[in-house]
């Protein structure tokens, strides 16, 4: 997502008027004020309450057009998750990279909506949604806790504020009027033309890649100081732009008008070894793991899959165990991302990973796929090949 495109966050930033816009300095005029006069007020704060005014009014029109999930798991998961990141936002003052740069709290709250959109958004003041099906992609907590504070970075360097204060040619577009072509689905044709004019202003203006770089950069900030693994925030980007752009006809949401770029992968994975947190996929994701599970064609066989695929079957009385252990090595092998001729058979069974044995085919293996030993270690290789293929397309940054 991006986490999230930035589309959503001009959508909604785009209030007319002086809802969202920072308070200017009062003006003096006069004597000095007496010692018994009221104290000025903070225009900080002033900001503060005004963001959490706009999003209180907006969330309620949200809610009236769209429904909040009934799924009392989801909304537990999200709650819990959005929770745990917005104590961190909040307590700390993190490096902005674009956007309001004083420590700026909030109330957050955190709700799931009804349907299959993979999508989320945040309002002023702190009002973050997530789709129930942006939910059912995330493949681990992580993931979805690095969405949440990708939206918790845009409610906190207050973009949305930021945008009308710098760009005035937004003053005349109304947020009543975007949410409505947001949500809809562009059904209609006087709201698509404005949305199209809304996302052509961003684009041309750079507007939305500084601020989803500012909100990456923010996200992983708060996910460092977590219990969650911020290589979640990483893979599903990953997943998310290659599954756009091969699965056209799944709706994305906004997300399909502002796809995730190569260069902010690339800039997140290297904050992330900067920080000395390895890229290993596996521990985020299923989609990226090695998994042990029964055959479904042979009774007492433990089959070793990645992505679904057959890696090698295991049989007699120590399957399991040997199945489990060649799933660790395997999950260690592929977060390094080799190359395919660094995966190789052995005649006496042994499949070789990065000069290591990964597991090694016994006569018992072999023979419950009706193989000699080497035929099933050449046949093991070279479906580890095929998933180090799948792999590599998968994923921007390899090494």
């Amino acid at each position: 997502m991006t986490l999230r495109p930035f589309l959503a966050a001009v959508a909604l930033g785009a209030i007319s008027g002086p809802l969202l816009a920072d308070a200017p300095p009062p003006e003096v005029a006069g004597p000095p004020p007496k010692a018994s006069d009221k104290p000025r007020p903070d225009p900080h704060a002033e900001d503060l309450s005004r963001d959490a005014e706009v999003g209180k009014r907006y969330a309620a029109e949200v809610e009236k057009q769209f429904k909040v999930s009934k799924n009392a798991e989801y909304q537990e998961r999200v709650q819990r998750i959005g929770r745990e990141l917005a104590e961190i936002a909040n307590s700390i003052q993190p490096r902005v990279r674009w956007g309001d740069p004083r420590k700026n709290t909030f109330e957050y709250t955190f709700k799931v909506l009804e349907g299959k959109d993979v999508n989320a958004f945040s309002l002023p003041g702190g009002f973050i949604y997530v789709y129930e099906g942006l939910i059912e992609y995330a493949e681990s907590d992580d993931e979805l806790a690095g969405v949440l504070a990708h939206e918790i970075a845009h409610a906190a360097f207050r973009h949305l504020a930021t945008l009308q204060r710098e760009q005035s040619k937004l003053q005349a577009i109304t947020l009543p009027v975007i949410l409505v072509a947001i949500f809809s689905g562009g059904q209609a044709s006087g709201d698509v033309l404005m949305l199209g004019q809304l996302v052509g202003l961003a684009a041309g203006s750079g507007w939305s890649q500084q601020a989803e770089e500012a909100a990456d950069d923010g996200g992983l900030q708060y996910m460092l100081r977590s219990r969650y693994n911020p290589v979640g925030m990483l893979t599903f980007m990953e997943r998310l732009a290659v599954d756009e752009r091969n699965r056209p006809k799944i709706d994305w949401g906004i997300y399909r008008t502002h796809p995730p770029s190569r260069d902010r992968a690339i800039e997140l994975a290297n904050q992330i070894r900067a920080a000395g947190i390895p890229i290993e996929r596996s521990k985020v994701t299923t989609t990226f793991r090695a998994v042990a599970q029964p055959s479904a064609k042979a009774q007492d066989v433990i089959e070793v899959r990645f992505n679904g695929s057959r890696l090698a079957s295991f049989a007699g009385p120590d399957a399991a165990d040997r199945a489990a252990r060649a799933c660790e090595r395997l999950n260690v092998f592929f977060d390094k991302v080799p190359e395919l001729f660094q995966v190789s058979a052995r005649e006496d069974g042994r499949v070789v990973g990065l000069g290591k044995e990964l597991f090694r085919i016994t006569a018992e293996d072999a023979g419950a796929t009706g193989q000699t030993v080497p035929e099933a270690a050449l046949s093991s290789a070279q479906a580890i090949k095929r998933s180090l293929y799948f792999l590599s397309y998968r994923i921007w940054d390899m090494r």
